[in-house]
């Protein structure tokens, strides 16, 4: 059987496209990988060189998997006596590529070295050092954040977009970019942003280079063209200038990454930017039933920057989609567990293959409580089981110190929890010094601070000297408020004694999703001690250790799978539960002031809607202890949405 039997009559049409740019449409389990890859083979049967197909996407295991498809088509195709060497490669691999054969024109060396994130980010400190900025609202991470959103967007320092900030920002901003920049050149170096903002400056300023790689790759081919940013849509429009040969894959119903800088103007606008385009609507779904699919078709046409399309499958109706309000996020944890056990045990369906998606990382912890409470085995895809979070790990560091000033490990944790210039030589001394006073390190320090005892071998500076009294001093004040407070007064206490809050701004992009995770610790202590009347902070604490590590004992792989909506795309599920769908979480408050922010959230939940093959929930809640308050919620609009006929 021939390889273009295997394709209904629609993607036969796309794969057997000639000349000339081309838009894919491909809806949600419509088969857009093997559209690609067929397309190659199709090119290469037809005479067209491998060496003159570019084929790009977003990321190392797309291309991987690109790749080996392509190497096993070709192979059917010849018997595999001819090898066809295709570039397939993401893009920011295809720029260190160009970047190593023409940077010189730019006066850079080709044996640049590239930056990761912490190189970056100390070139950055050294930089705030030069530049005398002293600022605590002012951290490198910060400053790292939106250099790369500039240079995404091919702002160059000193456009007059770097400005338009906040003041303290708006003022400092362009004089780091600019030194950042220059350094970056000095030593010969790229960030990883750089290897798509320095490869089109490359094209712009050097047009006979740009000539070299149009007259190289004469067909590019693109996957997932709705998550394009601004430097990728530039570099791939000056590569195919003089052919327009441009076959691009996507669906902008799936744009969900705006906060990366995706830009989904960039395939709205596509017929624009190559009049004359084949545009081809891949409609046929091979993964979900009717009935998930047309409920997700009546949500998604509420949006109004799309390519119009409706979802179909040959694989019947199925089950109903259902929806449910609990009273709380318990009754809703409860349903959903009870529909995976009646899933595992009465339809055979494994854990593996079903899902609970949120919005946000802070909702999974309700969810592992009452998974743990049923030992029912899960897994947190793509993120970390919220006990252990970082904020979560530090918070419960503190708690311990508080009731036992020997828990060394909690120690080390928290000294620097703010920072106190109290390095691990120093940590090791006290340690080494506590241990042989037999002494709990807490009272150790605090005798050293009296005067009481000495460190052998070493002397305090003034600050850390005062770092360590500072430190002393909180964890006396949390004991004094452990002795006397209820459980949600003493966690909420070391949040504020800590200045926790001020640990977690050091690094803007994760804020936000931190402190509701700190918060929702604080919750959790007030759910613990309102279920547990006589017991203390010890138990707690106690209680928490033996959660944190029961996943540890289970080595099944059949688990639940936990994870955000946004770590679903390109998965599928036989059973998939949306839950927390209420207005303000779902869609998210940051996200529905705006239009394009409400129509991004409305695309994510068709994402996650369109994950699930056989059953499919959404879940709400009446009431829910919601950023430290008992909240009534709001049924989510989407939910009313895909019911509308």
């Amino acid at each position: 059987m021939s390889y273009l039997e295997e394709l209904n009559n629609i993607q036969l049409g796309a794969v057997d496209h000639d000349e000339g740019p081309a838009l894919v449409l491909a809806g949600a389990g419509s088969g857009k990988t093997r559209i690609v890859t067929y397309r190659i083979a199709r090119m290469l049967e037809r005479g067209i060189p491998a060496s003159a197909i570019l084929a790009v996407t977003f990321t190392n295991k797309a291309a991987a998997e690109m790749r080996d498809r392509v190497e096993r088509l070709t192979e059917r195709l010849t018997d595999g006596f001819k090898k066809h060497y295709v570039t397939i490669s993401t893009f920011h691999s295809l720029g260190v590529r160009i970047l190593r054969e023409s940077i010189a024109a730019l006066g850079y060396g080709r044996d640049f070295i590239i930056y990761d994130e912490e190189d970056s980010i100390k070139l950055i400190r050294s930089c705030l050092i030069a530049l005398d900025i002293k600022d605590k609202d002012l951290q490198p991470k910060m400053f790292k954040q939106l250099i790369s959103g500039h240079k995404n967007k091919l702002l160059p320092p000193g456009a007059e977009e770097c400005r338009r900030l906040g003041p303290k920002k708006a003022q400092a901003f362009p004089y780091v970019y600019s030194m950042y920049q220059a350094k970056l050149e000095e030593y010969n170096a790229l960030d990883f942003d750089d290897l798509l903002f320095v490869t089109v400056r490359l094209f712009r300023e050097c047009p006979d280079v740009l000539k070299l790689y149009q007259d190289r790759w004469r067909f590019l081919l693109i996957d997932e063209y709705q998550d394009t940013n601004a430097a990728q849509y530039a570099l791939v429009k000056m590569l195919v200038e003089k052919t327009s040969n441009i076959f691009v894959v996507g669906d902008p119903d799936q744009s969900i990454y705006s906060w990366r800088g995706a830009n989904i103007e960039n395939i709205l606008n596509f017929e624009k930017d190559y009049p004359g385009a084949k545009v081809v609507r891949l409609e046929q779904n091979y993964r979900s039933t009717n009935t998930i699919l047309e409920a997700a078709n009546r949500l998604i046409k509420y949006n109004s920057g799309r390519y119009e399309k409706e979802l179909w499958s040959s694989l019947g109706y199925g089950e109903k989609v259902v929806t449910h309000s609990g009273y709380n996020e318990y009754d809703e944890a409860d349903f959903v567990c009870d529909n995976i056990e009646k899933h595992y045990n009465e339809m055979g369906i494994l854990r593996k293959d079903m899902v609970i998606f949120y919005r946000t990382n802070f909702q999974s912890r309700i969810f592992e409580d009452v998974l743990l409470s049923r030992q029912i085995p899960y897994v947190v895809v793509g993120g970390v089981s919220f006990y252990r979070r970082r904020e979560i790990k530090d918070i419960l560091a503190f708690l311990r110190i508080v009731i036992s000033g020997a828990d060394f490990i909690s120690f080390m944790r928290t000294i620097n929890l703010s920072k106190r210039g109290i390095g691990e030589a120093t940590i090791k001394k006290i340690f080494l010094a506590a241990e042989k006073e037999a002494m709990p390190v807490v009272d150790f320090c605090d005798s050293v601070i009296k005067g009481e005892k000495t460190l052998p071998g070493s002397r305090f500076s003034s600050r850390q000297k005062n770092g360590l009294e500072s430190y002393i001093a909180v964890i006396r004040e949390l004991r004094a408020i452990a002795a006397e407070a209820p459980l949600r007064m003493i966690v909420d206490a070391v949040v504020n004694k800590t200045q926790y809050n001020e640990v977690l701004k050091a690094d803007p992009e994760t804020y936000s999703d931190r402190k509701a995770n700190v918060e929702e610790l604080i919750h959790k202590a007030a759910e613990w001690e309102d279920r547990n009347e006589n017991g203390g902070l010890e138990e707690f604490l106690e209680e928490l250790s033996l959660r944190s590590n029961l996943d540890d004992v289970d080595d099944s792989h059949d688990r639940i799978n936990l994870m955000t909506i946004h770590n679903g795309k390109g998965l599928e599920f036989r059973a998939a539960f949306l839950v927390g769908m209420e207005e303000g979480l779902f869609p998210h408050i940051n996200s529905s002031n705006t239009l394009e922010g409400l129509e991004e959230e409305r695309r994510l939940c068709y994402v996650g809607m369109t994950r699930a093959k056989e059953f499919l929930y959404l879940s709400a809640s009446r009431y829910r202890t919601l950023w430290g308050d008992f909240k009534t919620m709001k049924r989510s609009r989407f939910i009313y949405e895909l019911k509308q006929k």
